[in-house]
């Protein structure tokens, strides 16, 4: 089954939801085309294929890998005030820290028996030549510190997003891997469907990004097991480094 670009659908128990409500951070910030993810046919790369969450590792999920560039990432873009330029990162296509290789899938958590509280999350696993993911994440803790919020403009539009540091135990139930970055990103003109959890995973050289929204744009959350899972794929994937 594919995630289909534009068209991609959320079922619950009573109503069907376009992930473009679902996932506004990305949604206005989506790239067009198609193309696969970023990988060159390497055994590296292989190995990152293999280190995503499945639906085998973790009950109650259900995992629908991306096929395309337009499922994971958006356009490159400028942030007003430029200390925020790691947020949007983040989401883009073209990153300062370009990544290696990248790969990644859409999420859905349905541990809950209120399928209100389903929560979708957009994944996406990259890794770095040696040393980078660490800055990274470094960069990124230090713009989720001191940006509030920040603008961008495309095509003679501009968007306004607000920033918010939350505490991973509340949001995610611990911290995980070697580094981890919890935060909230929001379009303050769609209200609470507008805001998104990101949590942003470093082991080793390698990255694991959730952009996660519950069903009924309640407060988001992400599983602990879903993030401890994927910590320790990425950390098996890399010899256990």
């Amino acid at each position: 089954m594919r995630i289909r670009p534009r068209r991609r659908l959320l079922t619950g128990s009573r109503r069907v939801l376009p992930v473009a409500v679902l996932l506004p951070v990305l949604a206005l910030t989506a790239a067009c085309g198609g193309g696969k993810s970023k990988d060159d046919g390497s055994a590296a790369s292989g190995k990152l294929t293999g280190s995503v969450i499945t639906a085998k590792d973790v009950d109650h999920l259900k995992v629908v890998p991306a096929t395309s560039d337009s499922q994971l990432l958006g356009a490159e873009q400028t942030t007003d005030p430029a200390a925020c330029q790691p947020v949007a990162d983040q989401w883009s296509l073209k990153p300062k820290l370009a990544r290696t290789a990248y790969t990644g899938a859409l999420v859905t958590d349905t541990a809950s028996a209120d399928a209100g509280a389903k929560t979708i999350s957009l994944e996406v696993v990259a890794s770095y030549p040696a040393g980078r993911a660490e800055q990274v994440l470094d960069q990124l803790s230090a713009a989720v510190a001191h940006c509030s919020g920040y603008k961008v403009t495309r095509s003679g539009r501009t968007s306004t997003f607000a920033v918010k540091s939350v505490s991973p135990s509340a949001a995610v139930g611990g911290t995980f891997g070697d580094q981890q970055v919890t935060y909230t990103v929001s379009d303050p003109a769609l209200g609470s469907s507008g805001v998104a959890l990101v949590t942003v995973i470093r082991v080793g050289d390698s990255t694991a990004a959730f952009e996660t929204v519950r069903a009924d744009h309640g407060t988001a959350s992400l599983r602990s097991v879903i993030a401890g899972k994927q910590a320790d794929k990425l950390r098996a994937a890399a010899g256990g480094k």
